[in-house]
């Protein structure tokens, strides 16, 4: 396990790791990117998002753990009922009703001077300290906070436009941040993870 002795709960395991193809289909007048065999399910505010498996109910099924990669469905999970990112349990402290956050500069973006974007879930407070001794990129410049509450406002995307001589996609940006908003972006994108705007932010020293 490299080093780690926990396995978070929104780390993607080899055998939920989907390689479905995609291209770009007519739809309502212009392209939009698809799987090849797809379903309704797949689209989220009009942006296809990323298909995994999610094999937390069989995991002598799921194969090795890939630290380096996110179970969509799992991540997008502990977004919308603010679960912890590493026990997968509530996040919320029912004692003050904020939430605590572990953040990085790389997952985070202030948006005002107690606000700010994230694709990172929360940590509840029982899995703080464990994530800050396994997890090397948390030991390097991480920042707790806590906060009151928290919206989505979007995705994490790769984003894609025609081949010139296939119609394989071609990836013509990675890892950007794609508003609800912005539908200009959304037939293109492939959303990798959900991004929520953190309120009433307050460090924790």
């Amino acid at each position: 396990m490299s080093g780690y002795t926990t396995i978070p709960y929104v780390i993607a395991y080899a055998n939920e790791l989907v390689k479905d193809p995609i291209r770009f289909e007519p739809y309502a007048g212009e392209l939009r990117l698809a799987y090849r065999q797809y379903r309704r399910s797949d689209w989220v505010h009009g942006i296809l998002r990323a298909r995994v498996r999610d094999l937390s109910d069989r995991p002598d099924r799921r194969g090795p753990e890939r630290m380096r990669k996110l179970n969509t469905r799992r991540q997008w999970r502990c977004m919308d009922k603010l679960l912890c990112q590493v026990c997968g349990g509530p996040a919320t402290d029912p004692e003050t009703d904020r939430t605590p956050w572990l953040l990085t500069k790389t997952v985070f973006e202030s948006t005002g001077e107690n606000s700010g974007r994230t694709n990172a879930p929360p940590t509840c407070w029982s899995c703080v300290a464990k994530a800050l001794e396994e997890c090397p990129m948390l030991q390097d410049n991480a920042a707790l906070y806590t906060v009151t509450s928290a919206t989505s406002v979007g995705v994490l995307a790769d984003l894609y436009e025609p081949g010139l001589f296939s119609d394989r996609p071609a990836l013509a940006r990675h890892n950007v941040f794609i508003a609800w908003d912005a539908h200009r972006y959304h037939a293109s994108a492939l959303a990798t993870s959900q991004v929520i705007e953190l309120h009433g932010m307050r460090s924790v020293r």
